[in-house]
């Protein structure tokens, strides 16, 4: 159905959030703001970091830095979701190719990826060193689309929140949106999975 599988890394193909989470509470922390881990985690998953920021009138950038030097520090290994190196195998297996475009550093992603002997399966990583716009600007997406000559028909854009459906909108793309806690009700992507084996029907 899809030829090329564009995917989100932390809470997509990664459950990085508890690491994620904790980094911002303790960075939050260090300018005097006491904030609930369930509090972060909601804004991150219904907008993104730089909501947290603009929350609480800091500078997003600042705040990110000292949010990764926390995070390092994080007693928290993150897997792949169950499921995961199926999928991307087969994807692969199909003459496809899977690409991931996150808000994490490529290297810390590729880290991840080979911890778990998942990396030889990833044709590109665009990451912020790329200095592209963020999601949900399509300017990402839109490196990919022309570098691979892809076809938006057959390109999907596969995230756990609404900036990664909204990027792939606005780059023409297809969208899956993997809901596994169905906490996110309003998401108008063109598909919805609850598991990551479910993407298989895509392939």
């Amino acid at each position: 159905m899809f030829n090329t599988f564009i995917w989100d890394f932390d809470g997509t193909l990664f459950d990085t959030y508890p690491m994620i989470v904790q980094g911002y509470v303790l960075a939050l922390k260090d300018y005097g703001i006491k904030s609930s881990k369930e509090e972060v985690y909601r804004i991150l998953k219904e907008h993104s970091s730089a909501a947290i920021a603009e929350k609480y009138r800091l500078d997003f950038t600042e705040l990110s830095k000292k949010a990764k030097k926390h995070e390092k520090k994080v007693a928290y290994v993150p897997k792949s979701f169950a499921g995961t190196q199926d999928v991307l195998q087969k994807i692969v297996a199909n003459n496809k190719k899977n690409m991931i475009l996150t808000h994490r550093l490529s290297a810390s992603t590729q880290k991840l990826l080979e911890s778990e002997q998942l990396a030889d399966l990833v044709t590109e990583i665009v990451g912020p060193e790329n200095n592209f716009a963020r999601k949900p600007d399509p300017e990402a997406l839109n490196y990919l689309l022309d570098k691979y000559t892809l076809d938006p028909e057959t390109t999907v854009m596969i995230g756990d929140r609404a900036l990664d459906v909204d990027a792939g909108k606005n780059a023409g793309v297809q969208t899956l949106f993997f809901d596994n806690e169905n906490l996110l009700t309003d998401i108008q992507a063109d598909y919805r999975v609850t598991s990551i084996p479910a993407i298989k029907e895509f392939i």
